[in-house]
């Protein structure tokens, strides 16, 4: 088939290049301005394009006449699409033949919109769905699912461990999709059949991180595991003064009852590591810094502030 690609990061360019690798032909190639986070940049895109003979474009109007024209010129078959940073409108949808297949790392028709794994982790749900959808122009990550995946959560799942599966799963389910496209007689899973109300999740921002002692401590541990590497990490104020970040963390099981002040320290478990009153509960920290390079204090004197203190 003749494939179409359009979007960043380099989950998009391994999946052009396992495209490439199974037979398919580079039609046109599209990117954007990459975020500083990113691990491929437009130069990678823009020599992917030149290996491959293929009309490359970086940061085109993509809804616009004249780039709407080139992937009517480009003659490809289906297009592929990772983070786009702008509506792909229904005349670009429409000038591909089969469409713009888009990976989405959520759970569809239920997860649509933005850091769908974080908020998974946060919500305790028990996996984390991955899918190759054709976009819809006129609703948000809605279109029919050529191909789908999930990664099931533990309690001790980091999100670095879900971007680490993605790297894995999103190029092959490409792969996958774009089989299921050319396959007679396939029919994709139509979202709009189902009975599922959508959540629609929006981003997170650094400062969502920080730690509120007064919840459960189950939840506050969730909110680590959703926070840490290659995020900011979630964090608190020691004193309500000096700035903690908290990478690892678990629910702590006590052989006694607890009373203390949400954010108190409250001693060291067996391996030395910092106890914490939570408003239910106990965590213990695996692994945190404070911003002065000092070890997080282990005496009871010490407490995390619970407000008060800025970012």
């Amino acid at each position: 088939m003749r494939i179409a690609i359009l979007g960043r990061t380099h989950l998009l360019l391994a999946s052009a290049e396992l495209s490439a690798a199974q037979g398919h032909t580079i039609a046109l190639v599209a990117t954007a301005q990459a975020a500083p986070e990113y691990r491929a940049r437009e130069a990678e895109f823009a020599a992917f394009a030149h290996r491959h003979d293929a009309p490359f474009f970086d940061c085109p109007d993509v809804n616009g006449p004249e780039f709407v024209a080139a992937l009517r010129a480009a003659s490809a078959d289906i297009a592929i699409s990772v983070n786009w940073p702008t509506l792909v409108r229904e005349e670009a949808c429409q000038s591909i033949r089969s469409g713009i297949l888009n990976a989405h790392a959520g759970d569809l028709p239920r997860y649509r919109g933005n850091a769908c794994p974080n908020w998974a982790i946060l919500n305790d749900e028990p996996h984390i769905g991955l899918c190759i959808h054709a976009m819809d122009p006129t609703a948000l990550d809605a279109g029919p699912i050529y191909a789908r995946a999930k990664f099931d959560l533990a309690p001790d799942t980091y999100i670095a461990d879900v971007y680490a599966w993605l790297d894995r799963t999103i190029p092959p389910l490409f792969v996958q999709a774009i089989a299921n496209a050319a396959q007679p007689g396939f029919v994709p899973e139509d979202q709009s059949s189902s009975k599922l109300r959508p959540l629609r999740t929006h981003p997170r921002r650094p400062e969502d991180a920080r730690i509120d002692w007064r919840g459960d401590a189950a939840a506050i541990v969730r909110l680590v595991r959703a926070s840490s590497r290659p995020f900011a990490g979630a964090f608190t104020f020691l004193e309500g003064k000096e700035r903690v970040t908290i990478w690892r963390a678990r629910v702590a099981q006590m052989d006694h009852d607890v009373i203390a002040v949400p954010g108190q320290i409250i001693g060291r478990s067996e391996q030395r590591q910092p106890l914490v009153a939570c408003g239910t509960g106990v965590i213990a920290i695996e692994e945190g810094e404070c911003v002065s390079g000092q070890p997080i204090p282990g005496a009871n004197r010490y407490r995390f502030a619970t407000e008060g203190s800025a970012v």
